[in-house]
């Protein structure tokens, strides 16, 4: 997402986040192809607090991925 002023936000998952995103996303849309469902997909949340560490979870439906604290960064020039 680059601003007005040429500057990109980056959110940066650890590799072992990564892992276990990749390894909840399969699990959930292995049972929903099972299930004959449509993968229904998630989407992160990242809740960014000045003075606190910057924490994300992943969302599904009633199901919450607590991955801890993530890195933001904003990226000058992208």
């Amino acid at each position: 997402m680059k601003s007005e002023i040429g500057e990109a936000l980056h959110i940066r998952l650890s590799p072992e986040q990564t892992r276990q995103l990749h390894e909840w996303a399969a699990r959930r849309t292995a049972a929903e192809v099972e299930a004959g469902c449509e993968p229904s997909g998630f989407h992160l949340e990242v809740a960014v607090s000045g003075g606190y560490p910057s924490t994300i979870e992943a969302i599904a439906g009633a199901e919450r991925l607590d991955l801890g604290d993530v890195e933001v960064v904003v990226v000058a020039g992208e």
